[in-house]
C-alpha cells in the first residue's frame, strides 16, 4: 500500500474524534438532544395528542441527532495470487447517521463515504434513508431504502432474498454489511391470528456479486479461475420484486410462511449473447424456531422455482430445487455459546441438466450438504469475543474457516481482526474456487 493512501486512511481516523466532540458540543448547547430529547420524545409517545398546536399538530425537537463512526480496515491476502495484489482490504470510513421525527413519522438516515485501496477509488452511499409512519392501529409502513431481512438461517438464506454484499462478507468488513441495502416500501399488519410483512421493491434490488474485482472465481466457459479487471457487470433485469411473510408466536414456537417473486439474487444465469445475468425465480417455504432442551431449534424449508426453466433443460438457466435447513443453538458452558446447522439443496431435473451441460463434470451434485458450526466466547465483562464459523461440505469436499476476535477498548473505540480461509479439492466447487483469496484482516472503529 502507498503511502499516499496510508495518509488519507489516518486523516479520516483523526478527524473522527473530532467530529464527535463537535457533535457533542452542538448536542449539549444547541441542539436539544440528549436527556431533554429523550423526555420529550417519551412524553409524545405517552401524550398522543398533547401539546398541540392550532393544527393538531405535536411539537417535535428542531434538532437533529448526530451518531456514526470512522473506521480503518486492513487486509492481506494470505498467500500470493496471480490474479490480485496482496491487498485484499483497504477501507477508510467514515458514518454518519441520524433520526428525526415530524408529526407521527420518523426519518432514518445512514451515509457514509470511504476510501476503498484496493480499488483505489472513493465511494459513496446512502445505506438507509426511510419513513416509517402507522396506518391506523393495525398497519405500519416503512418506505425507501433500507435493510431487510428475515428467516432462520446463520449465514444461510434459504426464504431471505433481499440483497447480500458477498465481496465484504469474504473481505472481513463487519458482518452488517453482509446485508445490503433494498430500495422498497414494507407493510407490517398485525392481526388476531397472524401478522405479516409485506415487501415491494420497483427495481430489482441484486446483490453485491463476486466479480473479479476484488476475489477471483471459477468460469467453467474459461475452463478455470479467472478475475476480470475490472469486475464484470452483470447485464440486470428490469422488473420489480415482491416478498411476503406471514408470521405467528404460539405457544413460544416462532411460526412463518414465506413467498417471494422476483429474480435470483447472483447472476448465475447468462443471456442467449452469453452476458452474465439474473434470471426469474419464485419461492414458497416455512419455518420454526422453538426451545429445545436447553437450547433453540429451527428448521426452515423453501422451494425455488426457476420461472424461465421449468424442466431443466436450459443449462444457461438455473434449475429449480428444495432447499431444506435445521440448526440447534445452546449455551456449551457459561459463556461460550456453540450452534451447528445442516443444510440441503437438492436440484430439481439434475438428470436433464447433466444431459444438456457442455459441463456436466462441473455441474454441482444433486444433492449439496453443507454442514456449519459457530463457537462464540464472551469475557466475563463482555468486551471480548472469541469465535469460529465453519463450514464445510462432504459432498464437494471444500469448505470456509472464519475465525474473528472482537474487543471493545472502551465506549468508543474498539477492533476487531479475523481470516477467511477456502479450502477444497477442486476449484469448481463452491468454496474451493476461492483458494486463492485466503485473507486477514484487521479493522479500529471510532464510533460517535
Amino acid at each position: 500500500m502507498s503511502s499516499g493512501r496510508t495518509h488519507l486512511f489516518a486523516t479520516l481516523i483523526a478527524l473522527a474524534p473530532g467530529f464527535a466532540a463537535y457533535a457533542q458540543q452542538n448536542t449539549d448547547d444547541g441542539w436539544q438532544l440528549g436527556a431533554d430529547s429523550e423526555q420529550n420524545s417519551a412524553q409524545q409517545q405517552d401524550d398522543w395528542g398533547w401539546e398541540d398546536d392550532d393544527w393538531g399538530i405535536e411539537e417535535t425537537s428542531a434538532g437533529l441527532p448526530v451518531h456514526g463512526f470512522a473506521e480503518l480496515a486492513l487486509g492481506r491476502r494470505t498467500e500470493s495470487s496471480p490474479y490480485h495484489d496482496a491487498l485484499s482490504l483497504g477501507d477508510a470510513r467514515l458514518r454518519l447517521e441520524t433520526s428525526y421525527q415530524w408529526q407521527e413519522i420518523s426519518f432514518e438516515a445512514k451515509a457514509e463515504g470511504r476510501y476503498d485501496a484496493v480499488l483505489s477509488d472513493w465511494r459513496g452511499r446512502i445505506r438507509e434513508l426511510s419513513a416509517q409512519f402507522s396506518l391506523g392501529q393495525q398497519f405500519d409502513i416503512k418506505a425507501g431504502r433500507q435493510i431487510l431481512t428475515w428467516g432462520t438461517g446463520d449465514y444461510l438464506f434459504l426464504n431471505d432474498l433481499f440483497p447480500k454484499d458477498w465481496q465484504s462478507f469474504f473481505a472481513g468488513r463487519e458482518d452488517e454489511y453482509l446485508k445490503a441495502p433494498s430500495d422498497a416500501v414494507k407493510a407490517s399488519g398485525y392481526f388476531d391470528w397472524f401478522n405479516l410483512d409485506l415487501v415491494y421493491s420497483p427495481e430489482f434490488d441484486g446483490d453485491n456479486y463476486i466479480s473479479g474485482d476484488y476475489f477471483s472465481f471459477f468460469n467453467p466457459r474459461a475452463g478455470g479461475v479467472i478475475a476480470p479487471q475490472p469486475g464484470f457487470n452483470a447485464k440486470r433485469p428490469s422488473g420489480d420484486e415482491w416478498a411476503l411473510r406471514l408470521f405467528r408466536n404460539i405457544k413460544g414456537k416462532e411460526l412463518a410462511l414465506y413467498a417471494y417473486d422476483g429474480y435470483y439474487k447472483s447472476p448465475e444465469a447468462l443471456s442467449a449473447e452469453g452476458v452474465p445475468t439474473f434470471s426469474g425465480l419464485q419461492t414458497l417455504g416455512a419455518s420454526i424456531r422453538m426451545p429445545l432442551g436447553s437450547g433453540l431449534f429451527n428448521a426452515e424449508i423453501s422451494h425455488h422455482r426457476s420461472k424461465e426453466d421449468g424442466k431443466g433443460e436450459n443449462p444457461r438457466i438455473p434449475n429449480s430445487q428444495w432447499r431444506a435447513l435445521l440448526g440447534y443453538e445452546q449455551e456449551v458452558i457459561t459463556r461460550l455459546t456453540g450452534s451447528v446447522q445442516f443444510y440441503l439443496e437438492h436440484t430439481q431435473n439434475h438428470a436433464a441438466l447433466l444431459a444438456n451441460s457442455p459441463f456436466p463434470d462441473w455441474e454441482a451434485e444433486q444433492n449439496r450438504v453443507v454442514l456449519t458450526n459457530r463457537l462464540t466466547w464472551r469475557n466475563q465483562r463482555d468486551d471480548l469475543s472469541l469465535s469460529l464459523f465453519t463450514f464445510y461440505s462432504p459432498t464437494d469436499q471444500d469448505g470456509y474457516l472464519r475465525p474473528a476476535l472482537d474487543y471493545r477498548l472502551d465506549d468508543n473505540w474498539s477492533m476487531s481482526a479475523g481470516m477467511n480461509l477456502f479450502f477444497g479439492e477442486d476449484e469448481h466447487s463452491f468454496f474451493g474456487q476461492f483458494k486463492d483469496n485466503n485473507n486477514l484482516y484487521g479493522r479500529i472503529r471510532y464510533s460517535f
